[in-house]
């Protein structure tokens, strides 16, 4: 008998285990690791660091290769959004120099637009058109917000909204896939309700609009545009109305009084010099700190002043601003394309079959959400990048590069 042969034959098979299972180990490392961060320049989620090690070998392999080496990255949508990462970058760093920035925030602004780049090459070199890598890289991200918040509590004490919700539902939506479409529709619903109770009004919307467009592919006839005009209204109430129900309804909680305040802040900073930015953490800065302290005084005469502490902390609550307010509008073109793009999902979501749709769509409404009033830091580097590769995931299946064997 010839060892040699069986030698031979199992080799393949090894290597073919290898290129399955050590993607998807990562993928599932860097995404539960995200939820917990290290101090260092800023808070840097741990699983960007897994992120940062895969980085140098995609690098290599495109400098061998002479071009992106996986067909997600060949798309032309990501290479345009790598590109304005790198038009971010640079309207970041001539607002930085020509603003005087001090070191401290030039080098927290620069490790965030970075860090977005590495996640973004990273992620799609590992996930490479699988939707299963996606849906355990998503997974791990909340489940590892969950832990992290039993061992060190969740942010301001709200252990629905940083705590177990976010989780839950990303879990249910994954697990209820392949069920009837009105029983997916139902249990969204009762999502958004729960949420709603326990206090998490952007959860509830955002469950509550995915109910709406994921039974929008099943109206047909006269139903189909009471559907659509139903789900531009929901869409609609859901980001048109959030300053009034969000901040002002929550007028007396200091937190929210102190989203508000930066908004009109970051608002106004990009209005008054749209070419050229107000430089990385602008609000820590003694001119614009003293507007971001007025703008909340107004709203709260009670309010004084920030300490030094706070003010190094501040974040504005909303990353599209914050990226324009910051760099200009070169360091806000990744962010606009980004919506678009989201926005463009949705639409495709509407009429094509992707697998686990309600859980890929919850996925697109939340990054909208966060795209308008959710800051641009830490963990949110990663969700943006998983919303992006989501969104090229619906592209690859409606241009039919993807199995078409799947539970929706």
């Amino acid at each position: 008998m010839d060892l040699t042969i069986g030698t031979r034959r199992s080799s393949p098979r090894r290597v073919s285990a290898l290129r399955s299972v050590v993607p998807n180990t990562l993928c599932v490392a860097a995404g539960f690791l995200s939820g917990f961060t290290v101090a260092y320049v800023g808070q840097i989620p741990v699983g960007e660091l897994v992120l940062c090690a895969v980085f140098p070998w995609v690098v290599l392999r495109t400098a061998v290769n002479k071009g992106w080496p996986t067909s997600m990255q060949q798309l032309t949508w990501y290479k345009i959004l790598v590109f304005l990462v790198g038009v971010m970058a640079i309207g970041y760093i001539g607002s930085d120099l020509y603003r005087g920035t001090s070191n401290e925030n030039l080098a927290r602004g620069w490790a965030r637009v970075g860090f977005l780049g590495i996640d973004i090459v990273a992620f799609a070199y590992l996930i490479d058109g699988s939707w299963g890598r996606l849906q355990v890289a998503v997974l791990g991200v909340y489940l590892g917000q969950t832990v992290n918040a039993i061992i060190s509590g969740p942010l301001f004490g709200l252990w629905w909204e940083f705590g177990f919700g976010y989780s839950l539902i990303v879990v249910v939506l994954f697990l209820i896939a392949g069920r009837s479409p009105l029983l997916q529709i139902v249990t969204t619903v009762i999502l958004a309700g729960v949420s709603m109770v326990f206090g998490g009004r952007s959860l509830g919307g955002c469950c509550l609009l995915v109910a709406v467009l994921y039974g929008l592919r099943y109206a047909r006839g006269l139903f189909r545009p009471l559907a659509i005009a139903t789900a531009l209204g929901a869409l609609a109430i859901l980001l048109v109305a959030a300053n009034t129900i969000i901040l002002q309804n929550l007028g007396k909680e200091g937190s929210s009084l102190e989203r508000q305040s930066m908004i009109e802040t970051a608002g106004e900073a990009f209005l008054s010099s749209p070419l050229i930015g107000q430089g990385s953490w602008f609000t820590s800065s003694g001119k614009m700190l003293s507007v971001l302290e007025e703008n909340h005084r107004r709203l709260d005469p009670r309010f004084h002043h920030y300490s030094e502490d706070e003010a190094r902390t501040l974040s504005i609550h909303s990353q599209l601003l914050v990226a324009l307010a910051e760099g200009g509008i070169m360091g806000g073109a990744f962010f606009i394309l980004y919506g678009m793009l989201l926005i463009k999902t949705l639409q495709s979501l509407t009429r094509s079959s992707v697998p686990h749709r309600a859980f890929v769509t919850y996925l697109v409404v939340s990054g909208l959400w966060d795209l308008c009033m959710s800051p641009f830091s830490g963990v949110a580097r990663v969700q943006i990048c998983l919303n992006v590769l989501a969104c090229l995931l619906v592209i690859m299946q409606r241009n039919g590069e993807l199995s078409e064997t799947f539970s929706e």
